[in-house]
Order: C-alpha cells, then structure tokens, then sequence
C-alpha cells in the first residue's frame, strides 16, 4: 500500500496571527492510529461524555463518524452542529483552512478534538499547530494514538506501513492499546514489549471498546484543580470497579522545587501512571498558585492566581494509573519537596 501525500496532513504556507481571544489558548487533543484502530470510536465516546464541554471536532468526512442521532441539531456546508454544544467540522482540502473556519465561527468552544486519518503521518498535524499563527488561540496538549492489539502485526512485511505505526506511536504521549478483549494475554505482552522496544517509557493504556475514563484523555487547561480535587473523598487510593483504573492523592504543606518535579515526573514516575494534576506552591514564587498538569511525558506547571490572605498554602496532586505502588509515588513526590 503506497501512502498518498494528500492523505497526510501539512500546514498551508499562510502565516498570518489569528487574533487573540480574551481568554487562554484553547486545548487540543489529537487523536491518531492506523485504520481500524478505534479514533472514531473513542471520539464518540468523548462526546458522550459527561464532562461539560462545548467542543469544536474536525474528522476527515461526516460518514467515518456515528454521530448519535440525537446529537445532531442540523448541517450547514462542511458542520455538523450537535445538541451538546459540539460543532463537528469535516476536514476538506487542508487542515489549516478547516481550523481557521472553526476558529472563526461564534461558537465558545472550550476544546478542540482532532481525529487524523488512518494514514496520516502526525508530523505535518504537529508542525500546523506549532505555527506562530495559533499560539495565542491553540495550545496542542496531548495526544493520544489507539493501537488495534489483534491487528497491529498485520502487513509487517510492507516497511512503508509499518514505518508510518511507528510514527503515529512515536509522536503520541499516550498510548491506548485496544481491544484487548481480541487476544490472549500472552499476545497483549508482546505488544507491550514491542512498543516497549521502539518507545521506551511511553504511557500505555490498555482498553476494550477505548473504554478509557475522560480525564485519562482530556487536560483542560482553564480548570481550577482547587475546585476540583478539593471535591475528592475517600482513602488515598480508589479503585474505580468499573474500569480499574486508580486514583493516589498527595498533599503537603511544603512548596515544591519545579525543577525537582519536572525531572522526577520526566525520569522516574512509573509509567503505569497516566496521568497527575493539581494544584500546588512552588518556591521558585511562593506568592502564587501553580497548576500541574502531567499527561504521558508532557510536564506543565500554569500559574493560576496568587495565594490569598489567610489562606493555607498546601499542594494538593491527583495521580492516575492502573495498579501502581502508591508508597513508590510518596517517596518519589516527597523527594521534590523543600528541605
């Protein structure tokens, strides 16, 4: 199978800025992985979720997705507008006229969700929202590349094919190695070890049905984690019955060293943990708030506001993974801490 240079994804020589918005850049989540691997399954999934989010989506064409009828509040030219506040976009001739015509609708979309072709190389997705042009209204915060488990070894003799999976995989920081439901333990350890030998330490989740809990996918950067971690009950560990995964929560009175964090999370956290967030002091600027916000290899410390007074300055982190060693996790946080 020869890959079609139209069928990969390349930014447009047109460098002009998009105006800034009043508000931060929006996040965006690319979604990639060869044919057959899932992306379309797992975009609807996010957009059935339950996470409150108005979502600007941009898909190849509208038959690759099943759009719930129910969603579906009407069409006009190259948009599907949906009942949940998502406006879905069909990417036509080029990503960047596709991005600029989503950016220019009146619609407050509070993210962007990207599903690339099948054989789409993720070099060119990346470089466009790289440009200069997008760096005040976009903001590439992960992405996530599905692998179809019973199939990933299919046509390994063609180099062309198999170089493209290898690229798609080694562009994403989060992996999901899906439908694991389709073959025997022993072969879900040999993708493991094959992805394992290509990309050493990437965030690997395994999923039936890409049955992976949003905030594993999505990372908004507008939200207050004082707000929402501040909701969480229960022991420091919680195992979720249903999907699995476990949730491992830190606090401490103690500021926090950035370049201590940064590198322990970059070198050392475990990966079977896919994602941290929180809210936290650090004493590069102990009169400030910080979020973290850690997906797969990616590390952001965002200031948030400063603290106020009379308020206890505290690090509050969630973590999130599959069976982890929550004793591992303190020692490796509270090495990070101040004297």
């Amino acid at each position: 199978m020869n890959i079609n240079r139209e069928d990969i994804l390349a930014p447009a020589p047109n460098t002009d800025s998009v105006i800034q918005s009043d508000r931060g850049p929006v996040p965006v989540t690319l979604l990639t992985g060869f044919l057959g691997a899932g992306k379309t399954t797992l975009l609807n999934r996010i957009l059935n979720g339950g996470h409150g989010l108005r979502i600007g989506v941009l898909v190849n064409d509208f038959g690759a997705v099943n759009i719930d009828a129910e969603l579906v509040e009407g069409v006009e030219e190259n948009t599907i507008r949906l009942t949940n506040g998502c406006v879905c976009c069909e990417i036509r001739d080029d990503l960047v006229r596709s991005l600029d015509s989503l950016l220019q609708r009146n619609d407050d979309i509070d993210y962007v969700l990207l599903e690339a072709s099948g054989v789409s190389d993720p070099e060119g997705i990346v470089m466009t929202f790289l440009n200069q042009k997008y760096e005040q209204v976009l903001r590439l915060d992960s992405i996530t590349c599905l692998i179809d488990c019973e199939a990933l070894f299919e046509h390994n003799e063609n180099d062309d094919l198999l170089g493209l999976k290898l690229r798609q995989i080694g562009f994403a920081d989060m992996v999901v190695l899906n439908k694991i439901d389709l073959v025997s333990s022993k072969h879900l350890e040999v993708v493991r070890e094959w992805v394992d030998i290509h990309f050493n330490r990437v965030r690997m989740v395994e999923a039936q049905h890409c049955n992976v809990p949003l905030e594993v996918l999505l990372s908004v950067g507008r939200f207050d984690p004082a707000i929402q971690l501040g909701e969480m009950d229960g022991p420091s560990v919680h195992r979720n019955a249903g999907d699995k995964f476990d949730t491992w929560r830190f606090d401490s009175t103690r500021p926090f060293s950035s370049t201590a964090l940064k590198t322990m999370i970059n070198r050392e956290l475990p990966s079977s943990v896919f994602r941290c967030k929180g809210i936290i002091q650090l004493e590069d600027d102990l009169s400030m708030r910080y979020a973290l916000q850690a997906v797969g290899r990616r590390v952001n410390l965002t200031p948030l506001s400063p603290w106020q007074e009379g308020q206890e300055k505290s690090s509050r982190i969630v973590s999130i993974g599959r069976e982890f060693s929550s004793e591992t996790l303190g020692v490796l946080f509270k090495k990070c801490l101040n004297a």
